[in-house]
């Protein structure tokens, strides 16, 4: 979530339980080395140096690949500057961006932008000022320090929706204000609760990331596994050995602390397992593709799916 942390674990960047001030005053002091840790990671966040990162590395794929000519400063500097989406996405890619950049509207074309605008405004303030607080003051924080099974099952729960309408709500801001300069931000949400399997999950949360790990990340592994034969005796094992490289990427992307690779890990796992049994029952049709099966997979993907929300948040470590 951009606007606030995993409750846990305190990183050393957060200064701890105690935080910095409790630390007598000493020039080199561990207080001191925290606080500087803090200023320059949210510094950083706010920057959005990892977003800025996304941005250079996919000019610089997209060069090699030969599917754009080298740019010039003034377009390059507004792709990766581009305020609106500069701290925290979505993630978006040169080529597109830049056909925007070059057919910017005007007229009546800019004014139905405009409309376009102040709704997704308005739904960011929504998301993330209102439905967000009201879970993190009156559901999340209640059930912070109750650690027993049952309230645990709440707080994943309680994190899993915060986690959608904060982020939700920003990215919402993001591409409303990205309309008014005549872009058209692409979409980082798409009602992922409602998604069959991991696969299809992955297609409707923090959509720009997922698509920028496929096709930077797993697509070119398969492809140079493919090519150099590395898997010569199953060849779906260069498929679930990218799903794991691809989801521990997004793990260690979003911090080191043992929390954020874990949740790498299990969606690795998760989408590696939903890809066998997909191919398993397509060969056997065990499983009838119904309405009643349907809705049940949604269920259960919803259930595994706030599970890794729980992993992410830390809460699940002491």
């Amino acid at each position: 979530a951009p606007s606030r942390p995993a409750p846990a674990p305190a990183s050393p960047a957060s200064g701890g339980a105690a935080g910095p001030a409790s630390a007598p005053p000493a020039s080199a002091s561990p207080a001191a080395t925290r606080a500087l840790t803090a200023i320059l990671g949210t510094t950083a966040g706010f920057l959005g140096i990892s977003y800025l990162t996304f941005r250079y590395v996919d000019v610089l794929v997209a060069l090699q690949d030969g599917l754009i000519a080298a740019p010039g400063l003034g377009g390059l500097l507004s792709f990766v500057f581009f305020f609106p989406t500069i701290s925290s996405g979505p993630i978006d890619r040169y080529r597109r961006f830049a056909g925007d950049l070059a057919a910017l509207p005007a007229g009546s074309a800019y004014a139905a932008g405009v409309d376009a605008a102040f709704y997704r405004v308005a739904q960011g303030f929504l998301y993330k000022f209102v439905l967000a607080e009201l879970i993190d003051r009156y559901w999340l924080v209640p059930l912070t320090p109750l650690r027993d099974p049952f309230h645990m099952w709440l707080y994943m729960y309680a994190y899993t929706l915060f986690l959608f309408f904060d982020f939700a709500g920003y990215s919402a801001f993001a591409i409303g204000v990205s309309r008014l300069f005549g872009i058209r931000t692409p979409e980082n949400f798409s009602v992922p609760f409602l998604a069959r399997n991991f696969k299809d999950f992955w297609n409707r949360w923090f959509i720009t990331l997922s698509w920028f790990l496929r096709d930077h990340v797993y697509m070119r592994f398969v492809l140079g596994a493919t090519r150099r034969r590395w898997f010569r005796g199953n060849r779906h094992a260069a498929s679930y050995v990218g799903y794991m490289l691809t989801f521990l990427a997004m793990g260690f992307w979003h911090g080191l602390a043992l929390p954020y690779i874990t949740y790498g890990v299990y969606h690795g796992v998760m989408i590696s397992v939903n890809d066998f049994l997909g191919r398993w029952n397509g060969r056997r049709r065990l499983i009838p593709d119904n309405r009643w099966t349907r809705a049940l997979s949604v269920l259960a993907t919803s259930q595994f799916v706030c599970f890794g929300m729980l992993i992410f948040s830390g809460h699940l470590w002491p």
